[in-house]
């Protein structure tokens, strides 16, 4: 059951704020940003009260919940390798620049390092921040909560696509339209955090592994070569 989310003083500033770090300082301002997040969740009364509103709910059934992740997560990075990428590299005439993680290739501990950071900084960082937190209180600030959520979405969505500009114009397309399907996700799952936080953590098990074992271009030109 969704819970009805009111916005305090405290909350909107934290929220005015997150967004303005999250803006002007991409990548690093979604640190800035999750620490005043946590800071307003803990401080004060009502800190389980305050997990719930973000979204940390417990699933009635973890397995089933855990298999549906991994499937919309192979879903989600499968399509985008073989389909979508590759047409956003098209459209926008410039490649996804991931040589940031050229250093996993056959690299096993940093393979491992990279699965690691993928869940604490994609998995839990950003789904706290962006969904559970950023979504639930911008969509509270309209009457409408089909608006609210619809707004969210895309403005959390564009924000989390901006912050990924280290690998180039197509990788903040591709990212902002990844983080449109996360958006999705939680709202359509009773805005349980932990769905999105499953997915967002495979999606980075699955692309990080395919860097890993060096297949990633040939993944990529299946379809359009």
């Amino acid at each position: 059951m969704k819970l009805a989310i009111k916005i305090n003083k405290l909350e909107l500033t934290a929220l005015i704020l997150s967004l303005l770090a999250i803006t002007i300082l991409p990548p690093y301002g979604i640190l800035i940003a999750f620490g005043l997040v946590i800071l307003v969740l803990f401080i004060g009364k009502e800190k389980k009260q305050k997990l719930k509103s973000i979204g940390f709910t417990r699933p009635k059934n973890w397995g089933k919940t855990i298999l549906i992740c991994v499937l919309l997560a192979i879903a989600i990075e499968m399509s985008f390798e073989i389909l979508f990428n590759p047409i956003i590299e098209r459209l926008i005439v410039s490649k996804i620049d991931s040589t940031g993680l050229d250093n996993i290739r056959g690299n096993l501990s940093n393979y491992l390092i990279w699965l690691l950071l993928g869940w604490i900084i994609g998995g839990f960082i950003e789904e706290i921040l962006f969904r559970g937190f950023l979504i639930t209180r911008i969509s509270s600030l309209f009457s409408s909560e089909n608006s609210g959520n619809l707004f969210a979405i895309v403005l959390t969505s564009t924000i989390f696509g901006f912050n990924h500009l280290y690998q180039g114009w197509s990788g903040v397309i591709s990212t902002g339209l990844i983080g449109v399907l996360f958006g999705i996700i939680f709202i359509k799952n009773n805005k349980i955090l932990w769905y999105s936080i499953l997915t967002h953590g495979f999606v980075n098990v699955i692309g990080f592994t395919v860097i890993f074992l060096d297949i990633d271009n040939y993944i990529s030109n299946l379809i359009l070569k």
